[in-house]
């Protein structure tokens, strides 16, 4: 069985202290349901991808005064990082400065013309991630041969173990090494029921310690579900929760597709629901559509929509949207997957430092 990491957040997401006898409410999964449910949360997890999409993202513009002000101290806490005083410079490079700012300012906004076009392959495997990755403006076109500009990978060093990070920056032909973690990225997260681990906390038992939770189905808690729609948790390793943990799972056949799909509803019994699953009916780790609620409000703060699935279970078209808490659109991006394989054995050279011939190298970690 796979450890599952439960994280706070999304404990503090599903459950609220609550009393059992609060939640009784229609739409109570069936056995049948609840052992769908089970089989989709102890799916197999990803623990390697070799992945190549498009992401067409469309934002928020930000005024451009904010582009000027980020831009501004940017240079100057790489100025203060690198012991640089504005008073000591020369001319030529108070005037050099001018010119960066400008053109990381014009830059910045010609960025802001959406959809911005992305075009990345990502390979992940354990602590490892590189991205290969080009961005352009919506006037211009991607496609299989267009050249990747950037590559980023998150690794550890061989010699120390110590986390280290690189930048090929194809473009500068230049390589800038430093010990911060490029951002995760989390295109893996449309395989699969989302918070599977959080319901493998409350439909398990822990058969491991509170650090390396080791969760295996718990009859009695599938039992419960299946009698009142109720799921809680007491324990988490060794420590007790304050009060129990509870949430409301229904289940029911989707209206727009009875024969074949179901809607997953999950939170708080009070605050009902929190997440909005719309999954396959013969397999609920085939998720169609998510969304997630403000608990107040029951504001759609995000919605994902998934279709044109792989034998292995992943969309190959996708939207995301993410809204503020008072419903105002904040950003979207439509991915379309070329390629992907799930678990592949990933070789170490794909993660290892080795600039082409010709590129200059830039360690961040001797600067002072």
């Amino acid at each position: 069985m796979k450890k599952s990491k439960i994280s706070v957040s999304l404990l503090v997401l599903f459950s609220y202290n609550l009393a059992f006898s609060e939640a009784r409410q229609g739409n109570i999964p069936t056995k049948e349901q609840v052992h769908k449910l089970v089989a989709a949360a102890w799916k197999e997890p990803i623990e390697s991808i070799d992945i190549t999409y498009y992401e067409d993202y469309t934002g928020v513009p930000v005024p451009i005064e904010q582009i000027c002000k980020e831009v501004k101290d940017y240079y100057t806490k790489e100025d203060e990082r690198f012991g640089r005083k504005k008073e000591n410079f020369k001319p030529y490079e108070l005037e050099r400065r001018k010119k960066n700012i400008e053109t990381n300012v014009k830059i910045r906004s010609e960025h802001q013309k959406f959809p911005r076009k992305i075009k990345k392959r990502l390979w992940v495997s354990g602590h490892n991630q590189r991205i290969d990755f080009v961005k352009v403006g919506p006037s211009e076109e991607l496609g299989p041969n267009t050249p990747f500009v950037h590559t980023f990978i998150n690794t550890k060093d061989a010699n120390t173990g110590d986390f280290i990070s690189f930048h090929y920056s194809h473009e500068m032909k230049t390589v800038f090494v430093d010990t911060t973690k490029w951002t995760k990225q989390t295109i893996v997260k449309f395989a699969g029921i989302p918070f599977a681990s959080a319901l493998q906390a409350f439909l398990g038992t822990n058969q491991g310690t509170a650090a390396e939770p080791i969760f295996v189905p718990d009859p009695n808690k599938i039992q419960e579900l299946a009698r009142t729609g109720l799921a809680k948790i007491e324990y988490i390793g060794e420590v007790k929760v304050k009060g129990d943990a509870v949430n409301r799972i229904s289940i029911s056949p989707d209206q727009n597709a009875p024969d074949t799909r179901d809607i997953i509803k999950i939170g708080d019994p009070n605050r009902f629901p929190l997440v909005v699953l719309t999954c396959d009916r013969e397999d609920y780790s085939r998720v169609y559509r998510k969304e997630f609620h403000l608990p107040v409000t029951n504001r759609i703060i995000y919605l994902s929509q998934c279709s044109d699935f792989d034998s292995k279970g992943f969309p190959h078209k996708i939207t995301e949207i993410k809204y503020d808490k008072d419903g105002s659109f904040i950003e979207k991006s439509v991915y379309r997957i070329e390629k992907v394989e799930l678990n592949p054995v990933i070789s170490d050279e794909v993660f290892e430092f080795n600039p082409p011939p010709g590129y200059k190298v830039k360690d961040s970690r001797t600067e002072k």
